[in-house]
């Protein structure tokens, strides 16, 4: 209970500050430190759990799922995030990353960080825009230059042979 109290702090904590976020290794340090509370076991084999009670306190409470803001070391929230969806009821969207960037922009409002004027945008990762810039690009740069439409050929309207350039036809005068 003690790890669950201090990571649901945490990611308070990181939810001031517009477009932070936090990886699961970084959030296990912090917590075992706040906490007064050491494991030697490795951080893949408790720190599911600890996200699960912190996303099922904000689901009582009304908050926006902070864990939304604990990505694994290539920045993705990766399959516990979907635990976040499973609790609200909702079907797992296509695209996982797009929908936890929405669930921490809503973090960020809640818990006042300093927003754009405009509002800002619902932030990806930096290693995930990165990605996808590069597939957008790679997909761009691969997909071949469309072929010219061929122009119909011009017909002569009584015999229906191809007229020449001229478009008189030779045997049809």
């Amino acid at each position: 209970m003690a790890w669950a109290l201090a990571a649901h702090a945490e990611l308070a904590e990181t939810a001031t500050g517009y477009g932070h976020f936090i990886t699961v290794n970084e959030l296990a340090e912090r917590v075992q430190e706040t906490s007064g509370v050491h494991t030697e076991a490795p951080t893949r084999t408790w720190m599911d759990a600890i996200l699960r009670k912190v996303a099922r306190r904000c689901h009582s409470a009304g908050e926006p799922p902070l864990t939304a803001l604990c990505v694994r070391q290539n920045q993705t929230v990766g399959d516990t995030y979907r635990y976040v969806l499973e609790l609200a009821g909702l079907p797992i969207p296509d695209d996982l990353e797009l929908h936890a960037a929405y669930a921490r922009w809503q973090c960020y409002q809640h818990f006042g960080a300093g927003m754009p004027a405009d509002g800002g945008i619902p932030p990806l990762t930096p290693k995930v825009a990165a990605r996808r810039r590069v597939s957008t690009a790679t997909t761009a740069a691969a997909q071949p230059e469309p072929e010219p439409q061929a122009t119909r050929a011009r017909m002569c309207g009584q015999c229906f042979i191809q007229l020449p350039a001229s478009g008189i036809c030779h045997y049809c005068g």
